[in-house]
């Protein structure tokens, strides 16, 4: 399994979590900005870590680190909003 496949899975959870998130929030004058910030998020990381150039750039330890604790930011922020 390649290193960054975990950190792949989740971008892909952020991208369906906003999707669901947008459909259950479609009433709420902020649920398409809050559940665009998530789906971004998500398919901006995706896109990053499938480029050659960028896999070198994650496959440093505090890059990991930092881009973990962004991804999680974002689940508790879909989950809490």
């Amino acid at each position: 399994m390649h290193p960054l496949t975990p950190l792949r899975w989740m971008s892909y959870m952020l991208i369906a979590l906003g999707l669901i998130n947008w459909r259950y929030q479609s009433a709420e004058s902020t649920g398409a900005r809050n559940s665009l910030i998530i789906i971004a998020i998500g398919a901006i990381l995706v896109a990053l870590l499938f480029l050659p150039m960028t896999q070198k750039i994650f496959s440093n330890r505090i890059v990991k680190v930092i881009s973990w604790m962004v991804v999680s930011g974002a689940v508790l922020f879909a989950i809490l909003n």
